[in-house]
């Protein structure tokens, strides 16, 4: 009898799963991650820019920062608003 009542309740939880906060933890890991590697990037080109000296030195700097800034808002925007 016990359990029957154990399964019952394991097979409500189950079912009362809520798919939507489950597309969302996974969309925000995806965002996690993509934050990762924008701050990755914005070391990487640091770290090129300080061996490779050029033209592009600057912008690359500037899209590099971008990129990682965009990132952010959209990880907080994600975060507050969906």
């Amino acid at each position: 009898m016990e359990f029957k009542r154990n399964m019952e309740q394991f097979l409500n939880t189950i079912l009362n799963i809520n798919l939507w906060q489950v597309g969302k933890v996974f969309v925000l890991i995806g965002l996690a991650v993509y934050l990762v590697f924008s701050f990755v990037v914005v070391r990487q080109v640091k770290l090129m820019t300080q061996v490779v000296s050029g033209i592009l030195t600057n912008s690359l700097r500037v899209v590099a920062w971008l990129l990682f800034l965009f990132s952010i808002l959209v990880f907080i925007f994600t975060l507050l608003f969906f």
